[in-house]
């Protein structure tokens, strides 16, 4: 018996082959899905939600009819819709699981966690060999804090079935709310390897190797986000702060440059690069450069007080660069 792999990110809904839990009027339902795949490519999205119903209904335990179903709904924001129809299911065929898993993850998608939980909760102790409601109950009690809960449910998806990846980037998220790095960092790696390569994962996998003081690792972490997604902001941040930290501050400003055009309105963001600027230019021996670097600054220390005029740091630097004895460079 198998219920979808759910994917952790996003909505949890990679398209994957499944087996069906048990046999039903499947020629009529797999005409219907047919004619709902035919509907959806013309993006008639209504004809093939009803299509999809009747397909659910005569072969209940068919997980691809419910996963399209899911989606229609999702897609369409009808989520609420897709509740009203799960419960209706659920209340006919209390023992199905199939029927309790799919409201489970739209309870999920709606953020009403408790109710999911109850509802993964349920699927298990229907189908207690299947891994995935355990996958998703693992994820639903991480997004409600509740660590120990998440740690038993992606440890009972992990005997189950040892190689999803999204159970060990979870237990890693896990070890990593509770400070246990050394874990988080071998689940991280391991979810990385198993093909789930998440910004979150590689994210947190970069927070533990920069805490461990493997400062190396940790911007080769952050690069890679950013070579993927080049305005994700987080990492980005990370990254300056390190360079900075660090000392390599041309290498600090430009990341800061960056994220000055991502986050324009950040006082914090420009004082940074302002800082970020004069001690690159403390380090530079061409004074034609370093006159293009201070000057450069002057204008992200007047950029952050026109952000925000009560910010005395950046005043008292634009002070020091525009008196007429402030030196070039230390």
């Amino acid at each position: 018996m198998s219920i979808l792999k759910p994917w952790i990110a996003a909505l949890l809904v990679l398209l994957i082959p499944v087996a069906s839990w048990s046999a039903g009027p499947k020629e009529e339902a797999a005409t219907h899905y047919d004619k709902a795949v035919d509907h959806n490519k013309k993006r008639q999205l209504a004809k093939a939600r009803s299509e999809l119903i009747e397909a659910v209904l005569l072969d209940l335990e068919e997980n691809k009819y419910h996963q399209a179903l899911f989606i229609n709904y999702i897609s369409t924001r009808e989520g609420p819709k897709g509740i009203v129809f799960y419960e209706k299911l659920v209340r006919e065929h209390p023992k199905s699981p199939v029927a309790h898993y799919w409201l489970g993850r739209l309870y999920l998608d709606r953020q009403t966690l408790d109710k999911a939980a109850a509802e993964f909760t349920e699927t298990s102790r229907l189908a207690p060999d299947d891994d995935h409601a355990y996958v998703a109950l693992g994820h639903t009690y991480w997004r409600m804090g509740e660590d120990e809960k998440a740690l038993a449910a992606y440890r009972e998806a992990d005997r189950l079935s040892p190689d999803i990846g999204p159970v060990h980037g979870g237990m890693g998220n896990v070890y990593f709310h509770q400070k246990n790095y050394e874990r988080a960092e071998k689940e991280f790696l391991k979810a990385i390897e198993l093909g789930s390569d998440t910004t979150e994962f590689r994210y947190n996998l970069g927070v533990i190797y920069e805490k461990t003081h493997r400062i190396g690792k940790a911007i080769e972490q952050w690069k890679t986000i950013l070579e993927d997604d080049p305005n994700e902001i987080q990492a980005r941040e990370r990254l300056a702060n390190v360079y900075f930290q660090g000392g390599q501050y041309q290498a600090a400003s430009e990341e800061y440059s960056m994220l000055s055009r991502l986050q324009p309105l950040s006082a914090d963001v420009f004082l940074s690069l302002g800082e970020s600027l004069i001690l690159w230019a403390s380090k530079t021996e061409d004074p034609s450069d370093v006159a293009h670097i201070r000057n450069s600054a002057v204008q992200a220390f007047q950029q952050t007080l026109e952000i925000d005029p009560k910010n005395e740091k950046a005043r008292a630097y634009l002070e020091k660069l525009h008196a007429p004895e402030s030196p070039q460079k230390n």
